[in-house]
């Protein structure tokens, strides 16, 4: 009885310690995803927030459970320092697995698409076509997202083969030969942007989320518009516009 609660104490205190280092770990892996790659409001409206934490909690909770297990005071130093490391090594493969995945899914363009903006992952464009985009849009950044605009179709060619391309769930936000500086498209943005105090009349549900948005910009109503911003996950979000059409801040409010 007493070798066995000893075994049982001596393998909480290494399930403790491994428990602490993943959390360190986690916290680090979650700053870098939430932070850099995901910040508000794209983890909302890619839906990843709640994957990298089950990842997350499913790596920290999986690594000290084994190694509880495995733990004993009767092993040698050697094949303690061999089953840890084992499992070490397979909880940070599985780690890096899942953020692998959440980095290939990255937001990577916020495009201005006819009368609305759209979040495009970094999946859904062929990376071997971003050389068709005009020089300087060539490369998706790795935090941060490219900000474009999107011509209209060349010729009746062009014009067919999109309507295909859209068939297939290929828009032309997600086009790299369509791509164009978002400078350019300031004016034709002002046109379609509606003031946020409209909105904020037809939608008296929402009133509370868009006056905190607009608290948050630290900017008065009336200087603010907005467009939808959309993905191919969710429509239910706006971006408001600043007087030189720069995207200032985000509510979770359907805009059409």
């Amino acid at each position: 009885m007493k070798s066995t609660q000893h075994r049982w104490r001596f393998a909480a205190r290494w399930a403790l310690r491994h428990t602490l280092l993943s959390v360190a770990i986690a916290l680090i892996s979650a700053a870098l995803v939430f932070g850099l790659w995901y910040p508000m409001p794209y983890r909302a409206m890619l839906g990843v927030g709640g994957i990298y934490v089950l990842i997350l909690i499913v790596d920290v909770v999986c690594g000290p459970l084994i190694t509880f297990v495995l733990a004993s005071p009767r092993k040698s130093r050697r094949e303690m320092v061999l089953d840890l490391s084992l499992v070490g090594m397979i909880q940070m493969a599985a780690l890096l697995y899942g953020m692998q995945a959440v980095w290939i899914g990255r937001p990577a363009v916020l495009a201005f698409e006819k009368d609305r903006l759209t979040v495009v992952s970094s999946n859904e464009i062929d990376h071997a076509d971003l050389h068709k985009a005009p020089p300087g849009l060539r490369d998706l950044p790795n935090a941060g997202l490219l900000k474009v605009g999107t011509r209209k179709p060349r010729d009746n060619s062009e014009f067919f083969g999109g309507i295909d391309l859209s068939l297939a769930g290929i828009s032309p936000a997600m086009r790299p030969a369509w791509w164009e500086p978002i400078s350019l498209y300031h004016d034709e943005m002002r046109a379609h942007a509606k003031p946020l105090s409209e909105l904020i009349q037809r939608r008296p549900n929402d009133v509370f989320l868009l006056r905190k948005a607009v608290a948050e910009t630290g900017q008065p109503i009336d200087a603010l518009t907005y467009l939808p911003l959309t993905s191919s996950k969710t429509k239910d979000w706006i971006a408001l516009l600043d007087a030189s059409m720069e995207v200032v801040g985000y509510a979770p409010v359907d805009g059409f």
